[in-house]
């Protein structure tokens, strides 16, 4: 139980410290105008033209929605990015069609995200469901495999999210090295470092909170 509460604990401080942070960022930026007065999705497309991707769609959301699809190869910017000519906009903007990118060359690790979506929302729905009931059954052959079962499921999960970290990483890159090549001012720039940066910690902190919880379940089936 000690251990349980431990981790508990420190899921949550990790958590709701990288949300903390990347809101305020997000905020600080989205206040500060961008001086070539670009949108998000201005930007974005002026991106997708420089780099040869014409064909991408730049796509309206709601609050907070902002992925790239490569089912239909369209980037989607949120209603803070889209038509908002701020830092956090188009740092957002650069940062998804930098997914775009990765796309159109066949990035290894999107490729290998891509691959392992079915598998992990499969696992990620029920590793839990096998996991406890495995315990519930105790030391029994059936309870055990069914508890080793679990295990992997959850490994799987974690693997997901070590490797979305290159990708997302990776994104960023991109879109920094973009907005640094059309010459936008350094001020503007070290804030879309800001804003992309933190949002790196939510991944980050996604992959070491799915750590923890494997080691928890590692020690608790040992226990059992």
């Amino acid at each position: 139980m000690g251990f349980y509460m431990f981790t508990m604990f420190i899921t949550l401080v990790i958590g709701g410290s990288a949300s903390l942070y990347v809101n305020h960022m997000l905020k600080k930026y989205s206040n500060v105008p961008t001086t070539t007065g670009l949108t998000g999705s201005q930007m974005a497309r002026r991106m997708t033209l420089d780099k040869g991707i014409p064909q991408v769609g730049i796509l309206p959301g709601g609050p907070n929605v902002d992925h790239f699809d490569p089912r239909t190869n369209s980037v989607t910017l949120g209603t803070e990015a889209y038509n908002v000519p701020s830092v956090t906009a188009i740092a957002t903007a650069v940062h998804e069609v930098g997914h775009a990118c990765q796309y159109a060359e066949g990035y290894t690790f999107m490729k290998l995200r891509s691959a392992m979506v079915p598998v992990v929302n499969l696992a990620s729905n029920g590793w839990m469901i096998v996991f406890f009931i495995g315990l519930a059954m105790g030391a029994s052959g059936m309870g055990t495999a069914m508890v080793k079962l679990g295990i992997i499921m959850f490994a799987a999960v974690l693997v997901f999210h070590l490797v979305t970290l290159p990708v997302e990483f990776d994104a960023s890159r991109r879109g920094l090295a973009y907005l640094q090549q059309i010459g936008v001012n350094q001020t503007e720039l070290q804030g879309a470092h800001g804003v992309l940066r933190a949002c790196a910690l939510t991944y980050v902190a996604a992959a070491l909170t799915a750590l923890l919880q494997l080691l928890y379940m590692l020690a608790i089936s040992r226990d059992n």
